[in-house]
């Protein structure tokens, strides 16, 4: 037979003999972590949303260097697809120079 069951007084720190400033030092610690960590989550948050901002609105001179550059991609585009041969070195020969019978 098992013996009876013992309620016994807990201590006013918990199970642990722990002064209670100690108890009230560790809440604030982890009150302190806690601030820090959503502090922390907060500011790369807001620092994506504006990189997020600044991409899709940007500014409007931003914008028009943005335009500038898609323009000058899409010329160079136009040049490389159109069949007029670039300005070219002395010493490079066309393309299709083996097709060419000496006459």
């Amino acid at each position: 037979m098992h013996p009876p069951v013992a309620f016994l007084v807990r201590p006013e720190g918990g199970t642990a003999k722990i002064p209670r400033e100690w108890l009230e030092a560790s809440d604030w610690a982890v009150l302190f972590t806690l601030g820090t960590l959503f502090f922390l989550l907060g500011a790369f948050a807001m620092w994506a949303w504006i990189i997020w901002r600044r991409s899709t609105k940007p500014e409007p001179h931003i914008q028009l260097l943005m335009e500038l550059e898609d323009d000058a991609k899409s010329e160079q585009s136009r040049r490389a697809t159109r069949d007029e041969p670039e300005s070219k070195a002395p010493w490079e020969q066309a393309a299709d120079w083996w097709k060419k019978a000496d006459d």
